[in-house]
């Protein structure tokens, strides 16, 4: 990103989020999503969770993973993010998805890079906090503000080593105050999900990117012949949408091209 905006390629900050990842036992979300009678002859059960807090913040599970792992997910020295996976199988005991907030330019600033010194900033207190492990806290220690010194029912299952820590250090405080406020309220969506036990994991930092590189009715760039497209330059928010934005931007450039008539006249 530093590389393209220095050579001048039009981009703008753009709202993301962080927060952390959160691990619960597959079988209590399996219990609550398909009921007593079913639950151990379901397949693992998934979930997905939204709420706007008092101060119209966002607060929402994402990148849900049944029977996975919390990962590790570092990819700068020095700074250390977490992401989620599952095994085809799903066949592991914990249930795992990244719990974030809303994030905006208001927050961090206008510059079109600001949010990625803002990901830096908090990635870098992440890999001190744990002294590069994944920082990890049980909620009840979580909402009374208080370092986690000893686990739970819950077996944190990671690809990684994790460090017990206390997440008021690192998390920012309008991220703080909007998960608690979500957490009573989400815990009457799923049974037992704020459960005291539960696991939390920092810092998931990468829901989505937090710059758009700008593209105009044809989904070229500023400079001729660059079409930014996907996640990475902010027109995505998942596998899926990656997807069909690729589509349209490929559709795009064979209508402008017209290469299927430049074979025609090959053939």
């Amino acid at each position: 990103f530093e590389m393209l905006y220095q050579k001048n390629l039009e981009m703008s900050a753009k709202p993301f989020a962080v927060g952390v990842r959160i691990e619960h036992p597959q079988e209590l979300i399996n219990k609550s999503q398909y009921g007593e009678k079913y639950y151990d002859i379901l397949p693992p059960a998934s979930y997905k969770l939204t709420y706007q807090t008092k101060n119209n913040r966002g607060v929402y599970s994402f990148c849900m993973c049944p029977g996975g792992y919390v990962v590790n997910a570092s990819s700068e020295e020095g700074l250390l993010a977490v992401n989620g996976m599952s095994n085809h199988a799903r066949d592991t005991e914990n249930a795992n998805s990244a719990l974030v907030v809303t994030i905006s330019p208001e927050d961090f600033g206008n510059n079109p890079l600001d949010g990625i010194k803002f990901q830096q900033n908090l990635e870098e207190k992440a890999y001190q906090l744990g002294n590069g492990r994944i920082p990890i806290q049980l909620l009840k220690d979580f909402q009374e503000n208080r370092k986690t010194t000893n686990l739970g029912q819950v077996k944190p299952l990671f690809k990684g080593n994790y460090s017990l820590s206390n997440l008021y250090d690192l998390l920012p405080s309008e991220v703080t105050k909007s998960l608690l406020e979500a957490f009573p309220n989400f815990g009457k969506k799923i049974t037992g999900f704020d459960n005291p036990d539960t696991i939390l994991a920092a810092l998931e930092s990468r829901t989505s990117s937090p710059v758009r590189i700008e593209r105009d009715d044809n989904f070229e760039s500023n400079i001729q012949g660059i079409y930014p497209c996907g996640e990475g330059a902010g027109y995505a928010g998942g596998i899926t949408s990656a997807a069909l934005d690729g589509l349209k931007v490929a559709e795009s450039i064979a209508n402008k091209y017209q290469p299927f008539n430049i074979w025609k006249q090959v053939s």
